[in-house]
């Protein structure tokens, strides 16, 4: 079976990003209220908008999913899940859960210079998180002392979609 789809999902900090990128699968771009972080990119990064936009794209039935964190809404429209359909690689999500320990979660949003308030803040849904990885395919624990086995998982992955986008 090969998948269409892969989504990481996973507390703040816990390597999503990362793995994705290693993975070499393209990445879709989300909604989100907030502003922008420096640096951060509108189109690339995220979709910035308004929470009126977002609502309305939800009421319209535009998006996929929208959720509700720290104030700021995020969301997946439907046409960025149709056009990653139409890559076709293949015809089911496969949903990698990723997880550190929280004390590494806020050394990595240290070293990324997030304000100490904003890890706090960051860091609180963690436990919910954490625990709502039961639901994933796979899980994968991207600690420093499991950082190899982590890409290891993923490189495996990444041959098999590659494989399975050659037949």
């Amino acid at each position: 079976m090969s998948f269409s789809i892969v989504i990481f999902q996973g507390p703040s900090a816990s390597g999503k990003s990362t793995l994705q990128a290693r993975l070499g699968v393209p990445k879709i771009v989300t909604w989100t209220s907030r502003q922008p972080r420096a640096g951060e990119q509108d189109g690339i990064d995220y979709h910035f908008a308004t929470r009126e936009q977002i609502e309305l794209m939800f009421r319209q039935g535009l998006m996929l999913e929208m959720s509700e964190y720290r104030n700021n809404l995020y969301g997946t429209s439907i046409s960025s899940i149709e056009d990653a359909g139409k890559d076709g690689w293949g015809d089911r999500v496969l949903l990698i859960g990723v997880v550190a320990e929280r004390e590494q979660l806020a050394k990595r949003l240290f070293d990324r210079k997030v304000s100490i308030a904003e890890q706090e803040q960051r860091l609180l849904s963690y436990d919910q998180e954490k625990s709502a990885l039961s639901a994933c395919d796979l899980i994968i624990h991207n600690s420093e002392g499991q950082l190899r086995t982590a890409e290891k998982v993923i490189d495996f992955i990444r041959e098999g979609i590659t494989h399975s986008a050659r037949q």
